[in-house]
């Protein structure tokens, strides 16, 4: 077959293009890519696009019908020629856009063509383009931070008048365009940044601790709580909570800027984010917001002595490890455990992503005060659960359990997974308690459970891992979290969790996702 506007090269990618586009759905075409992107609601797979370099753009149209394609007449691209123009150090570029129909369609093949010698053009304007599939501010806004918190980089973009769209383009395995009907400044502003936006970026990361401290104060003061009831002024809550006006005023004005607070004609009142922070809601934080801004704060001061050491920061400032330090000062220990309570709310979904037996007994191993152990036997009537922890949280595991209405289910039996024969069951939980130990000693509790455990018995390990694709800001925070505020933890990447099991007794099957980059990691005993 002879081209008149394509080199051979050229024709060969083009032919390659439309095969792919021909042959892929929306799904597939996101997990080219990112794997694991799941926006399939959001965005339709639209076009595969690439840069050829041509004397005659019509001439590569005519070419196209040659490849079993219907083109349509070329338009100019502003976007691509701003982009090459750039880099390429030239203001005279002419680019041109051929759109050309894959198949029945809807979906096409997008071909830049600049015209003139360019022996060395940049090679990365090929991408798969994805359409949104709404208008709605709300929820682009929601699309584009979820393909940035998935690890996609900003990688250029514009305004394309001639088609009336924003063009947002993001690399991740593969390059991507996401178009937008309209002219969207604001999320085209998110996208580009400022002139000024490193710096910015970098000032707002290095005033972390200024959030942290804010939201730790109007907690410790209950500013949440007495706005429960409706709009107050400053004045008003300064009275109630013993503060001073001004002050107070000026955090709740920087803390209602980041979302927590906003102000209207009656005063002050709560977000759906501030509203958390109450102490009587459903999955309060307001305990983990003290716990942070408090005592994992001050410990936190210590991490370049942790990076240099070792040592843990917490023990270096408290001068005890934390639960000796907890131990002693009981009402650390009691904030500690409200702080933690209040990071369980997604327990209550961990049922749902199990495979439970209809009958049998489930061992939840250091389950504390029994809260995961209760979901689970709510949603199985017909299993029996044996919680084994210290004795020191029988009584309030007791008091948990009766309040589910399954304690007459649950054998309570005090024990240290260290030292003690840990009770046989069918299924096993360990629900974050891996990521507060090294190999070593994450060996000794695995053993213990495997020990018990019959070939074939389930293990349930709730964690949050560390994705490996891609960098996701939890998991990686905790990591550095679990270095500062304890002796031997760590978070672990799903390679590490396999290793780690197998090492021990276990088969990993699955990682079942939860909410806040926690997951359920399934397991055999073989």
């Amino acid at each position: 077959m002879s081209f008149s506007g394509l080199c051979e090269r050229d024709a060969r990618r083009v032919a390659d293009t439309v095969a792919f586009i021909g042959r892929t759905g929306t799904r597939e075409a996101l997990d080219a890519v990112l794997p694991g992107l799941d926006l399939v609601r959001h965005l339709d797979f639209a076009h595969g696009a690439l840069l050829v370099v041509a004397p005659d753009a019509d001439a590569v149209a005519a070419d196209l019908v040659r490849l079993g394609v219907r083109p349509r007449d070329p338009v100019p691209s502003v976007v691509v020629r701003d982009r090459l123009a750039q880099r390429l150090g030239r203001e005279d570029l002419d680019v041109r856009i051929v759109h050309a129909v894959v198949g029945a369609g809807p979906r096409e093949v997008e071909v830049f063509v600049l015209r003139g010698d360019f022996p060395d053009v940049p090679g990365d304007e090929e991408h798969l383009a994805f359409r949104a599939a709404t208008d709605d501010d709300v929820v682009l806004r929601g699309v584009y931070e979820h393909l940035a918190d998935a690890g996609l980089t900003p990688d250029g973009g514009g305004y394309n008048k001639h088609e009336d769209v924003t063009v947002l383009y993001l690399r991740g395995a593969r390059r991507m365009e996401l178009t937008v009907p309209g002219h969207r400044e604001s999320l085209l502003r998110r996208h580009l940044g400022r002139p000024d936006q490193p710096r910015r970026d970098l000032l707002r990361l290095m005033s972390g601790a200024w959030r942290t401290r804010s939201l730790a104060v109007v907690a410790e003061l209950g500013v949440p709580d007495l706005l429960a009831d409706g709009p107050r002024t400053t004045a008003d809550l300064a009275a109630a909570c013993g503060a001073r006006e001004d002050n107070l005023g000026r955090v709740l004005r920087y803390l209602a800027a980041l979302g927590v607070f906003a102000l209207d004609r009656n005063g002050w009142v709560l977000t759906e984010t501030g509203a958390l922070l109450r102490g009587d809601v459903e999955g309060s934080q307001r305990d983990l917001a003290r716990l942070y801004g408090g005592l994992f704060y001050r410990s936190f001061s210590a991490l370049e002595h942790t990076v240099r050491t070792g040592e843990s920061a917490f023990t270096h400032v408290f001068g005890a490890d934390p639960f000796d330090h907890f131990a002693a000062h009981p009402a650390d220990a009691r904030l500690f455990e409200s702080a933690m309570a209040a990071g369980t709310s997604f327990l209550k979904i961990v049922p749902t992503a199990l495979d439970l037996p209809a009958e049998g007994v489930v061992v939840d191993v250091a389950g504390g005060d029994g809260h995961l152990l209760g979901y689970v036997l709510g949603c199985a009537p017909g299993l029996r659960g044996v919680l084994f922890d210290r004795p020191h949280v029988m009584d309030p595991a007791r008091a948990v359990l009766s309040r589910f209405g399954c304690a007459d289910r649950v054998s309570l039996v005090p024990g240290d997974f260290f030292r003690d024969p840990v009770p046989a069951g069918a299924v096993y939980l360990l629900s974050r308690i891996l990521h507060d130990w090294d190999d070593e000693r994450c060996a000794t509790i695995l053993g213990g459970i495997r020990a018990a455990a019959a070939p074939g018995a389930r293990l349930v390990v709730v964690e949050r891992p560390v994705p490996e694709t891609h960098l996701e800001e939890l998991p990686l925070a905790w990591d550095v979290h679990m270095m500062v505020n304890n002796v031997h933890g760590r978070e672990r990447t799903p390679i590490e969790y396999r290793n780690l099991l197998a090492a021990n007794g276990f088969r990993l099957d699955e990682i079942r996702p939860l909410p806040l980059d926690m997951a359920v990691l399934a397991a055999t005993a073989v």
